[in-house]
C-alpha cells in the first residue's frame, strides 16, 4: 500500500508543469499519432502556404508546391514571385515541418504544437529556442492546404 502511494505521488509531481513526465508522454503521443495520419494519408503532391513568424528578414507567407514528393515551387504570396534559393530552407514542406518539430524537441526550451485533425502535418509550430535569449522564437503556420491529383 506505501509504494502504491508513493507511486502515485511520485506521478502526480512529475505532472505538475510545462516539462513533466505526463506532459511530455503527450506530447509525444501527439506527434507520433499526427505523424501516423500524414504517413498513412499517402499524399505525395500537395500545396500548402506557411508562414514563418520571427525577428528575421522574410515573413511573407510563402506557397509551396510538391509534386510525387520533391518541392517544385515555393512562391512568395505577396509578390507573386519565386522564393530566393537561400531561404528554402526556412519554409519546409510537410516532412520539413516535422523535421523542425523533431530538432525543437531535442534542442529548444520550450516548443507548442497544433496538428491538422485531417492529415496530421503539423499546422502550428511555436519555439523558444533559448529561454535566456530575446528574439530567438520562431513560429511556423500552415494555411490553405490542398492535396493533389
Amino acid at each position: 500500500m506505501r509504494t502504491r502511494r508513493l507511486l502515485i505521488a511520485l506521478l502526480v509531481l512529475t505532472a505538475c508543469g510545462g516539462d513533466g513526465f505526463l506532459a511530455g508522454t503527450r506530447f509525444a503521443f501527439d506527434l507520433r499519432t499526427a505523424r501516423a495520419r500524414w504517413e498513412n494519408s499517402g499524399i505525395d503532391s500537395y500545396e500548402i502556404t506557411v508562414r514563418r513568424i520571427c525577428f528575421c528578414l522574410l515573413t511573407d507567407p510563402v506557397r509551396i508546391v510538391v509534386e510525387d514528393g520533391v518541392v517544385v515551387s515555393r512562391t512568395v504570396m505577396t509578390t507573386g514571385q519565386p522564393l530566393a534559393t537561400g531561404q528554402a530552407e526556412y519554409y519546409p514542406d510537410v516532412p520539413g515541418l516535422f523535421a523542425i518539430v523533431d530538432e525543437a524537441m531535442a534542442e529548444a526550451d520550450d516548443v507548442d504544437t497544433a496538428f491538422d485533425a485531417t492529415y496530421g502535418f503539423p499546422s502550428l509550430i511555436n519555439v523558444d529556442w533559448a529561454a535566456d535569449y530575446v528574439d530567438d522564437e520562431v513560429t511556423y503556420r500552415t494555411e490553405g492546404f490542398t492535396a493533389r491529383p
